[in-house]
């Protein structure tokens, strides 16, 4: 089946939607599988900038149906507020929630608020999962419905009434009100996702799977506990978007071309000072390496090859696709960590090299650039499909094989 998955490698802020915008208008269909408000993409077209959130990329597209998929936790007033955001920019296209998307509510940003010891975006994404696990959660299908809703909530209020209380809600009737609205907002777009994937995938048309955030802040197979809730590694897309595994022909994992983490964690070639300034994009170089969704300062450091390496074992990655190579213009020496003693990084020093303005293939490279691709083949095994050079649209190079 033609489908294609865009995952991150490293730790989010890979630059993944870049890559997803360089796909989608080839993409019949796009797929957000996991996460919620927590995660973001920024997506330059010509002299705009586009911050995205619950969206998938393809509403940037002519063409595309957009999926907010079942493994997501979508906070329904601030997707409202970033849909009616875009349109009054252009018309994002066809949109639909998966009826088994669970729903972000107020108590669960109440209760996420400072961001507690992993440093999370308070955006209630944690708490909403949460309640998932417990059967406690509300899913985008029960909004459809009176009867149900009410038998929802009334599990809801019963298992968490001090949570419940902290937002006003004391009883059915309360959340009903506050939620009529918002019910009316959604209704329209709120039907069965995984029907609509594997019907598109039947009929031959190219699916295209919107990974957010990174490999390492998976549940399972990240740096617990300094992890997401959900799972953004290539399993979180069975699961997400309601397919089996034959709906992936390729799995293609997006590599920054240093490391960089948001919140709390380990970090083990993380830098400081100017080194980590200038990398950043603090001072005379806007490279724009904060938060998406937060605004805070990435912690940066070189490349881990090694951690690279697990991300390619967990999720078989049959291409890799490099960002940002731009931000390591002008170096003198870029460092690369090709192993570890215990928590020492190992590095192997590499040349630097000048900008990449221009280029129309990977043979336009300089040699020093060449030499860095070849590099991460080496360490991985697995090849470099794609690269950006700045965070234009045009500057992505390379192609991804979508299979029939």
């Amino acid at each position: 089946m033609p489908g294609i998955a865009v995952i991150g490698a490293q730790w989010g802020d890979e630059g993944k939607g870049k890559v997803v915008d360089a796909l989608a208008s080839t993409a019949d269909v796009v797929v957000r599988f996991s996460g919620g408000a927590n995660a973001g993409h920024t997506v330059v077209v010509g002299d705009q900038v586009f911050k995205l959130h619950h969206l998938p990329v393809s509403t940037l597209h002519d063409g595309p149906t957009s999926i907010l998929g079942g493994g997501m936790v979508i906070d329904p007033w601030t997707l409202r507020d970033e849909l009616e955001g875009l349109r009054a920019r252009r018309d994002p296209g066809e949109i639909w929630i998966s009826s088994d998307a669970h729903v972000v509510l107020p108590h669960h940003k109440k209760n996420d608020e400072g961001g507690g010891f992993v440093g999370t975006t308070g955006r209630g994404i944690g708490p909403a999962y949460s309640d998932k696990a417990r059967r406690l959660g509300v899913r985008f299908g029960d909004l459809l419905d009176d009867d149900a809703l009410r038998l929802v909530l009334g599990r809801l209020i019963a298992g968490k009434p001090n949570s419940t209380a902290n937002v006003g809600w004391r009883s059915v009737d309360d959340v009903f009100a506050t939620l009529e609205e918002i019910r009316a907002y959604v209704r329209p777009m709120v039907r069965d996702t995984g029907a609509l994937v594997r019907a598109a995938l039947g009929r031959g048309q190219r699916v295209l799977f919107e990974g957010g955030q990174g490999t390492m802040l998976d549940l399972a197979y990240g740096t617990y506990p300094f992890v997401t809730s959900s799972h953004p590694t290539v399993g979180g897309i069975l699961v997400g978007a309601g397919v089996s595994h034959k709906a992936l022909h390729g799995v293609y994992g997006v590599v920054k071309a240093f490391s960089s983490r948001v919140g709390h964690g380990p970090f083990p070639t993380e830098l400081s000072g100017a080194e980590a300034e200038r990398l950043r994009g603090t001072g005379s170089n806007q490279w724009d390496e904060f938060g998406t969704t937060t605004g805070r300062p990435r912690r940066v450091g070189w490349l881990d090859l090694t951690q690279v390496r697990y991300a390619c074992d967990i999720n078989g990655f049959d291409g890799l696709v490099v960002t940002k190579l731009d931000v390591l213009s002008g170096l003198d020496e870029v460092l690369v960590c090709v192993d570890h003693a215990g928590d020492r990084p190992i590095y192997e020093r590499m040349r630097g090299w000048g900008a990449l303005e221009g280029l129309g293939s990977r043979d336009a490279l300089p040699k020093a650039v060449l030499e860095y691709l070849s590099l991460i083949e080496e360490a991985t095994g697995v090849r470099v499909a794609m690269f950006s050079t700045s965070p234009d649209r045009d500057d992505t190079y390379g192609s991804v094989d979508w299979g029939a």
